[in-house]
């Protein structure tokens, strides 16, 4: 939305997507399947060149997107690799290989033809699905098309692997298969037309720190190449050929923000005192090892969310015991002596296991999710339970139990737990938490209180199923808000029929600043919030503090004086 004109300059207000500032030139960014493609028919007897090219286009694809994730996983986390690792999956459906081969035989055209087409109807079967969380699966699709129409025409080079230096890249769009190639060295910020806070393409860029800013409708149409810009990630302004004035005013909010992450980098390690005397625990949403080492090194308080999932996925038969304590022990190491909350493996919607039966497409965000698949997975349980209870004996360990909706699921789990630990009689008893992520679970809290030691509120999951809006659907991404006045009443009744029990609070918006002050005057003891987060969010709540301080002393200064 264009908010104001100013001879050159011009202002527009889109949505947040990575916080920070940007300042650099212009570089539009084309969709390769807006591109023109050569048209050719062939000849029957040419079909097998043809279906060989697809072949080894798909071969191709599979292996770059391996080693997007490998690179992923490394450089960034075990999380976002997975975004990678499920496509890869949905390129091996062999429903796709067959119906790209019926449209060549019947259509008797170039493959590039055929893989657009046969692509694009996919993503429109995805985008008709009722459920919000699968519809956003359409995506992915594109991805997959453009990835492969790169791979028929010999393009192996990415138009964004060699940006020039302080490029603001403005396109309709960005894919996972775009943002990967992306340095934070050149690539200074990102302005896109379409684009939700809780997409692939979000985590991304705010796992890279770039700046981006989202959902300005026509912003191609009003940007040229090389034009000035200035991003504003944290508010989701963007100021076009900007004036002088606006340039200084940029440079100096640029300054003061660059200031205060320095400051707070260098207090990391203290801790986050609210206004009241209390302390609130700052922690880390993780993923991996890699994850760990870098929520330690910014001053995390523990570990409040660890995710088992790409454990799972990474692998073509579901790890042994042994298997996974190893593992977990490994990724964990860095964390020992901080408090740990491991999620039990969390299957299902856009998150599937391939190796075991009935959990593909069907499994809808809707579906058989979290604690309702590993219900009717016991062995995956019991396997899960066993793992963590011999972690226990090295590490402070609680266990968290993902998307419950029932009390009756936490009482059957919290028995089967307790039976495992009558049968063992070597382990200690662990924690056991709930956590609430749909509005059934938030409106019914108090009936939870007998079978669980702490509540962790997901929000990102609890303001798709309250806003009834996929967070991954740019479609209804306005209707996506995680502060909303329904959330934060949900939250605070949480946390009054929650009752002597702890509860956390994790997800985006546990790091949006403009809304943590109504998160912690609900007394949430405990945030759970991505590592390069961590430092900036305890600055923040010790400053609430400082600010609240100084307030009483100015009253106090005024009743003194006798005013």
């Amino acid at each position: 939305m264009v908010i104001k004109k100013n001879l050159l300059e011009k202002i527009f207000q889109g949505t947040c997507i990575s916080s920070g500032l940007a300042a650099g030139k212009a570089f539009i960014y084309t969709d390769i399947l807006l591109r023109d493609h050569e048209l050719y028919t062939i000849r029957p007897e040419e079909l097998p060149e043809e279906y060989k090219r697809v072949e080894q286009a798909i071969d191709n694809v599979r292996k770059e997107l391996t080693l997007s994730a490998e690179r992923v996983k490394k450089e960034l986390n075990a999380q976002i690799a997975g975004i990678f690792l499920a496509q890869v999956e949905m390129l091996r459906d062999p429903e796709l290989a067959r119906e790209i081969k019926w449209e060549l035989k019947s259509c008797l055209v170039n493959a590039e033809q055929i893989v657009k087409r046969v692509f694009r109807k996919w993503e429109l079967r995805f985008r008709q699905i009722q459920d919000e969380r699968i519809s956003y699966r359409a995506d992915d699709i594109i991805d997959l098309n453009r990835r492969m129409i790169r791979a028929l025409t010999g393009i192996s080079a990415h138009m964004l692997e060699n940006l020039p230096n302080n490029s603001i890249i403005v396109a309709k769009r960005l894919l996972p298969s775009d943002t990967v190639f992306l340095s934070r060295k050149f690539a200074k910020g990102i302005v896109t037309e379409y684009g939700g806070t809780a997409s692939h393409t979000a985590l991304l860029t705010r796992e890279l720190g770039i700046p981006s800013i989202g959902r300005i409708s026509g912003i191609l149409d009003s940007v040229s190449q090389n034009d000035v810009l200035l991003v504003n990630g944290d508010t989701g302004n963007l100021v076009v050929n900007p004036s002088d004035e606006s340039r200084k005013t940029f440079a100096k909010e640029l300054h003061r923000k660059s200031s205060y992450a320095i400051r707070a980098r260098k207090e990391c390690c203290k801790p986050a005192i609210f206004q009241d005397g209390r302390r609130v625990m700052v922690m880390a949403n993780v993923s991996c090892r890699d994850d760990v080492e870098v929520a330690v090194r910014n001053g995390a308080d523990g570990i409040g969310l660890f995710r088992i999932e790409n454990i799972y996925l990474s692998r073509k038969h579901p790890p042994t015991m042994e298997e996974l304590t190893k593992e977990l022990e490994n990724a964990l190491a860095p964390a020992s002596g901080k408090p740990i909350t491991v999620r039990m493996l969390d299957i299902g919607g856009d998150k599937r296991l391939t190796y075991l039966n009935g959990t593909g497409i069907d499994d809808s965000f809707l579906g058989r999710r979290g604690i309702r698949f590993l219900l009717e997975y016991p062995e995956l349980l019991y396997t899960q339970f066993n793992a963590l209870l011999r972690l226990s004996e090295s590490f402070d360990i609680k266990i968290l139990i993902p998307m419950v909706t029932f009390a009756q699921e936490m009482q059957l789990v919290r028995e089967m737990f307790q039976e495992l630990l009558q049968m063992s009689k070597k382990y200690r008893d662990v924690p056991l938490g709930a956590m609430i992520e749909t509005p059934a679970s938030a409106l019914c809290a108090e009936e939870f209180h007998p079978f669980v030691d702490f509540y962790s509120i997901g929000t990102n999951d609890l303001t798709q199923y309250t806003m009834a809006a996929g967070r991954e659907n740019s479609t209804v991404g306005n209707y996506f808000v995680d502060d909303h006045p329904a959330i934060f009443k949900l939250i605070d009744l949480i946390c009054r029929e929650s009752l002597d029990k702890p509860v956390s609070l994790c997800g985006e918006l546990a790091s949006n600043k403009s809304a943590l002050r109504k998160v912690l005057d609900s007394d949430i003891e405990t945030l759970s919030v991505a590592p390069p987060f961590i430092p900036e969010i305890k600055q923040f709540i010790r400053e609430q503090a400082l600010s609240y301080t100084s307030q009483l002393i100015s009253v106090n200064s005024v009743t003194s004086n006798g005013l």
